[in-house]
């Protein structure tokens, strides 16, 4: 068994790799609606970026491969959770949602904050999620200061 020193360490995520049937369909979406931008293009792959969440989404065709739509039930990824940083912004993504005619639940709170459903091409889980600091402190274990800034920034890393 490997001790905690034994470990390198992790700084945070570098990015997420989706697997998309329609670039140009998930293009619209991550950047015209989520507010990603465009940094890397070819006809099979590309590479959007959000500054503020400091998070770099990869979408590859796979050379045209790709069949869809995706599916949580099967073994892999379930959704990708995006942090916001307050219930009000969360509102301000439903109304944004709603505007654009996109399907998505209502806001629900739970014991781990609040959270928002909506479905990027291919049918992709998406969650916005507002980290409640009951389960900051409770949960994750962050002392009240730490808490404070985890709900604040909301989970994005630097």
């Amino acid at each position: 068994m490997t001790t905690t020193t034994d470990r390198p360490g992790l700084q945070g995520i570098s990015h997420l790799g989706l697997t998309v049937v329609d670039l140009d369909r998930a293009l619209d979406f991550w950047c015209g609606v989520m507010g990603f931008r465009l940094v890397i293009r070819t006809e099979e792959y590309c590479m959007v970026w959000h500054p503020a969440a400091t998070l770099a989404i990869g979408l590859t065709t796979h050379v045209g491969a790709a069949v869809g739509p995706f599916d949580e039930h099967h073994a892999g990824l379930d959704h990708l959770a995006l942090a916001v940083g307050s219930v009000e912004l969360l509102r301000a993504w439903s109304a944004r949602f709603a505007e654009l005619g996109l399907t998505h639940s209502e806001i629900a709170e739970t014991e781990a904050g609040h959270h928002l459903n909506v479905r990027a091409p291919d049918d992709i889980a998406v969650e916005l999620f507002v980290l409640g600091p009951v389960f900051a402190t409770s949960v994750l274990g962050l002392d009240a200061d730490l808490a404070k800034e985890a709900v604040a920034v909301a989970g994005t890393h630097r």
